[in-house]
């Protein structure tokens, strides 16, 4: 995944993966709406966001223009994202290491923090 049509058709893959979960509406609804803006630094193009609606995840390339809801950022290198998207990190440690930051309302983040476990489940359908 090093072109911007092969991180797309992944992130097409993983969203649809996630949104096929069984334990995934119980867990949005608490925080939703929100909006996660991905900002990758060392590859903009590879920007993604993702809304979390009460029962669904909505995702798109670039910056999000849709509906007003709160936002939280995310920054971090390409390879970074590519790891916590696995699963293989998350961005909590990655914050901690220095190679993730995160603006927005922590209260609404860390309401978030039961959703991490989702990546690897996510990611492993999305490879297959």
């Amino acid at each position: 995944m090093e072109t911007k049509e092969e991180w797309e058709a992944y992130l097409i893959r993983f969203m649809e993966a996630y949104n096929e979960l069984p334990d995934l509406a119980a867990l949005l609804e608490p925080v939703s709406p929100l909006v996660f803006q991905y900002l990758i630094t060392d590859k903009p193009e590879m920007n993604y966001w993702q809304f979390i609606d009460k029962d669904r995840m909505r995702w798109g390339m670039g910056e999000y223009s849709g509906s007003d809801a709160p936002k939280i950022f995310h920054k971090t290198d390409f390879a970074t994202i590519k790891k916590v998207n696995s699963g293989e990190s998350d961005p909590i440690q990655e914050t901690m290491a220095g190679t993730y930051i995160v603006e927005g309302d922590v209260s609404k983040l860390m309401a978030c923090a039961p959703i991490l476990p989702l990546n690897a489940k996510a990611h492993e359908k999305a490879k297959q």
